[in-house]
């Protein structure tokens, strides 16, 4: 008896250090292997930041000043986190991938953002970079992970508030938002990183260039869906943000620009996201 309780002893002893083990894979496993990196650089020098999953009004509330028609307030759930690059694409990231540089500035070295690119050259551009990176995870973000990138957390329209300020971002301070003061016009594109980041990490989300989304140019959805992508077909593509030769009003979180895929100008660039 007294051999046959010493062996249920140790099968025990055995079975709960084998659970313990587990437990602690399983933990490690949890928090360094199934937990997203906070942050990544990779092979271009490109920086990415973690966006999680979550839910935003997307639009503009009707009493936003310069609202359009088709910023309608809606609920919109983002179910999985992403990485986006924190900042828009440099012409230094660009000339790595592509071997050229199509932009219109160029004084102030490579840290200023790629532009006059169209909706077609960013798929180029991705197409290229996922070949690079040995992987198909790179893409353009949708106007809704834009969007809510951008707000990160606000419903105002702009991070700061009710203002949008000259030494906040790179646009068009001749033509302030209603109420606010008047501020400079620089009449170019500046260094990506010139001002602070939201609070997510994510640099120019206003203004400095505008930025491509994946989306075609349509109506928001009647119904709450999750992970909006655009209708399936149009003539447009969705721009977001402003840049330095819009107003104020254009710069807002909310306000939808759109133009043909083959468009280009010297105030267009772009962002890229990867897909966990």
């Amino acid at each position: 008896m007294e051999k046959q309780g010493l062996r249920q002893k140790i099968w025990v002893s055995a079975f709960v250090a084998a659970a313990l083990a587990l437990l602690a894979l399983l933990f490690v496993f949890v928090f360094t292997v199934a937990r997203p990196k906070p942050r990544f650089t990779n092979s271009v020098g490109m920086e990415f930041v973690h966006i999680p999953s979550g839910t935003f009004m997307m639009g503009s509330p009707a009493a936003e000043p310069y609202r359009f028609p088709n910023e309608t307030r809606h609920p919109v759930t983002i179910s999985l986190g992403f990485y986006m690059s924190v900042t828009e694409v440099t012409q230094a990231q660009w000339k790595a991938v592509m071997g050229s540089n199509p932009s219109s500035f160029h004084a102030g070295g490579e840290y200023l953002p790629v532009a006059n690119v169209s909706y077609e050259d960013c798929l180029r551009f991705v197409a290229k970079l996922n070949e690079r990176e040995k992987t198909s995870a790179y893409r353009l973000p949708t106007e809704a992970e834009w969007e809510y990138a951008a707000r990160a957390g606000s419903e105002t329209a702009f991070t700061g508030g009710a203002c949008l300020f000259t030494d906040e971002a790179d646009f068009d301070g001749r033509s302030p938002y209603e109420g606010c003061p008047r501020g400079k016009y620089r009449g170019r594109t500046l260094p990506v990183k010139s001002f602070a980041p939201n609070a997510w990490g994510l640099y120019d989300m206003t203004g400095n260039v505008w930025e491509w989304c994946a989306d075609w140019y349509g109506p928001y959805p009647a119904n709450e869906i999750p992970d909006p992508a655009g209708p399936p077909a149009g003539r447009s593509r969705i721009q977001r943000g402003g840049s330095y030769a819009a107003g104020a009003r254009f710069c807002r979180f909310a306000y939808r620009s759109h133009t043909f895929p083959g468009g280009k100008s010297a105030d267009t660039g772009f962002r890229v996201v990867r897909s966990p």
